[in-house]
């Protein structure tokens, strides 16, 4: 008796130090994926959001510039088509005054709310333009004396030492030397101060969000903004930039590697957190669920991931009458309802099928119609009507190809001789006003097809591509890696483009009479075949129509087996 005791004591060990495992090892695995992948996801998501941020400001500083530029080309238009003349000194004349103010209200007229001043400075410093600019602030100006000497095209981000009010705003300043006077003294100069107030707010904001120090530098390296807060750059800072387009600007972010991986770190504290007090809980519980419950959940769980691998006929044992043993017989009733239900789903739609392929076929009683037009061909015969007869005969095999329920596929030979029968209907219909060239790849003529396709789409043509019959029609019939391609052309009406919609979609197109042809095609196809084989269309407006159909290849030897 104590050896049994000894001996249960031990498998109760075992099986708790195996639970214990089995719970610690998932458990520190999803916590160590965990943390990984959530601060994968975090760190790409502040990557991406930085990298956004920037990119959204390098956008606007762009912008900001070439509304500038365009502003620059406005006045140089405004100047070569106005043929206007203004001296370096206060107008003489009437006539130079009235240019002059001209000129200084359309480049009023260009300021706006971004666009703080549009000036023109002449060599002598006299400021042409409704503006804040004094002219004895620019003369003292050491900003100007310095970007007065650049002959080219200059930007710089400044605040301005030569208005009337003293201002600590900054501004995005464009001087732009006019080489060519178009009416203005040589050597004058364009300059246009547009408010960075709205830079700096987003730069502001967007320091403040990501804990990060942005600046704007030039081709140098030189900073165009005073640094926003005392930092210290280190190799190892998370830099994110953006060259602008219209200058050699770049706008750089960095972040320190400490701050950027911030939400890491605490993602790995509650990582271990977690981690720590999960092994603690399962230590607890694996002593008290190993003796009782071990086996009969892992039975259940065995059960289950046999019947989800698809063995319907496994049953879990029943160990006990309580919960568990409950949750088995619980379990077992399923699989057996499961079962019932997939095999009367099974039924069911063998059964919808076959009733959907004889809704598709059916359409009139075939014995009264056959014996009609064997009288009529008769009496056609006897009254020497020979025309008639063979109408008659045409139709027939037309007819009986429609009608016969009992071949649901057959030889596409069959289905060829049925086309060429309705093709003859037609000519004693239109006499030879249209062509049938047909072209069939040797070999295939014994491959299945569906009965009564070719007809309908056939039909289809004379009944609305053309007019009383004239056209030409082209099929061609091959196979390419057993997959059967049958290419129905005319160059009829075509169909338009809001038509086509209709039929893309298996609708009737309203206001059409017909229209479920094709529809009764298709849809034929894709129950025998899936929903990858079937009917295609293209159409232009009084080009010609284009019909393919596909399906896969069978013989006669595969139909019943198959089908």
């Amino acid at each position: 008796m104590r050896s049994r005791i000894r001996q249960a004591g031990t498998v109760r060990t075992k099986l708790t130090l195996i639970i214990f495992i089995v719970a610690i090892l998932p458990v520190c695995t999803l916590g160590y994926f965990s943390y990984h992948q959530s601060s994968k996801v975090v760190n790409s998501q502040f990557g991406s959001y930085g990298m956004y941020a920037v990119e959204q400001l390098k956008q606007h500083v762009d912008s900001n510039l070439k509304q500038m530029d365009q502003i620059t080309g406005n006045i140089l238009s405004y100047l070569i088509a106005s043929s206007i003349l203004v001296e370096d000194k206060a107008p003489s004349t009437f006539e130079q005054f009235v240019e002059e103010r001209d000129f200084q209200n359309y480049i009023s007229s260009l300021e706006n709310t971004n666009i703080f001043n549009v000036a023109v400075i002449t060599p002598s410093g006299r400021v042409i333009g409704k503006t804040l600019i004094n002219e004895e602030s620019l003369a003292n100006s050491q900003f100007w004396s310095n970007e007065s000497q650049y002959n080219d095209r200059h930007v710089m981000i400044h605040i301005p030492d030569y208005y009337s009010v003293p201002s600590n705003d900054y501004m995005i300043s464009l001087m732009v030397p006019l080489k060519n006077s178009f009416g203005l003294p040589i050597g004058s100069k364009l300059i246009i101060d547009m408010k960075a107030d709205t830079i700096l707010s987003l730069i502001k904001s967007f320091e403040v969000d990501t804990k990060s120090h942005l600046q704007i530098k030039d081709a140098s390296g030189r900073s165009l903004l005073p640094a926003s807060s005392n930092y210290t750059s280190q190799d190892n800072d998370i830099v994110w930039s953006r060259s602008l387009d219209t200058e050699d600007w770049v706008v750089e972010a960095r972040v320190p590697y400490a701050t950027f991986y911030e939400s890491s770190t605490v993602i790995l504290k509650y990582s271990v957190f977690i981690s720590g007090l999960a092994v603690f809980l399962g230590v607890i519980l694996a002593s008290f669920f190993s003796i009782r419950f071990t086996m009969p959940i892992k039975k259940l769980a065995h059960s289950m991931r046999r019947f989800g691998e698809g063995d319907l006929l496994i049953r879990t044992p029943v160990m006990s009458s309580d919960e568990l043993g409950f949750l088995s017989e619980a379990f077992n009733k399923m699989t057996e309802q499961i079962v019932e239900l997939v095999n009367e789903i099974s039924r069911t739609e063998k059964l919808k099928s076959d009733a959907e392929l004889k809704i598709l076929h059916y359409q009139i009683n075939p014995h009264l119609l056959f014996n009609t037009l064997n009288s009529i061909q008769w009496k056609a015969k006897l009254a020497h009507q020979p025309e008639i007869q063979k109408m008659l005969q045409h139709l027939i095999v037309v007819l009986d190809g429609s009608l016969n329920f009992k071949k649901t596929l057959l030889p596409l030979k069959e289905e060829i001789e049925i086309a060429r029968h309705f093709i003859e209907i037609q000519r004693f219909r239109y006499d030879d006003v249209f062509t049938f060239n047909l072209e069939v790849q040797p070999g295939i003529e014994q491959c299945l097809i569906p009965r009564m396709v070719f007809q309908p789409l056939l039909e289809n043509i004379f009944f609305h591509g053309f007019r009383d019959g004239h056209g030409n029609i082209n099929m061609e019939i091959f196979e390419e890696r057993n997959i059967l391609f049958m290419v129905l052309e005319d160059d009829g009406m075509g169909v338009t483009t809001e038509h086509m919609k209709f039929i893309g979609s298996g609708q009737r197109v309203p206001d059409k009479q017909g229209g479920l042809g094709l529809r009764n095609v298709d849809e034929r196809f894709k129950l025998h075949y899936g929903d990858v084989y079937g009917l295609s269309i293209e159409s232009d407006r009084n080009k010609g129509t284009k019909v393919t159909l596909t399906w896969p290849k069978t013989v006669e030897i595969h139909s019943q087996s198959r089908f």
